[in-house]
């Protein structure tokens, strides 16, 4: 028994408390703060133009979808307060769908330092458990084709 008033279990809701209160709530001030100066990635080849760069209202418009992304997408707060408090800082993701539109997503949680064979056969593992699972259902249709695994990334 520990001799504090509180358990890790109580850090970890508290921390996955604020950090998902920062994704509820995004005030389009600080997305704007936060996108100014910041490089708008598919320009990083040729000559990097920033977001506060864009031409008339596209600024805003590009800040309003940046909110509206942040306010739509799920609280997976705790799972990643989780994933940091035990050291699993690589991931894989795996989804089924067409281009940006996802049906279905699986995401792997490693340490670092798991060996690229072992990484490769788990995603393999998970990829085909889905497949078969969507396939006995008769859900094994061109509607659920499965995109490529990202590379691992912490």
């Amino acid at each position: 028994m520990s001799d504090r008033p509180y358990t890790e279990d109580d850090l970890r809701t508290e921390a996955a408390r604020q950090y998902a209160e920062v994704l509820r709530s995004p005030d389009w001030l600080e997305v704007q703060g936060e996108m100014q100066g910041t490089p708008i990635p598919s320009t990083t080849t040729g000559q990097v133009v920033r977001w506060h760069e864009l031409p008339g209202d596209d600024y805003h418009d590009a800040v309003n979808a940046v909110q509206e992304l942040l306010e739509d997408a799920p609280d997976l707060s705790r799972w990643a307060v989780d994933l940091g408090a035990c050291c699993l800082t690589k991931t894989t993701n795996l989804a089924w769908g067409h281009g940006d539109n996802w049906a279905l997503a699986v995401q792997i949680a490693h340490r670092r330092g798991v060996d690229d064979e072992l990484h490769t056969a788990l995603v393999d593992a998970v990829r085909a458990a889905v497949r078969s699972i969507l396939t006995d259902r008769g859900i094994d249709n061109p509607e659920l084709p499965q995109q490529q695994a990202e590379e691992a990334v912490s």
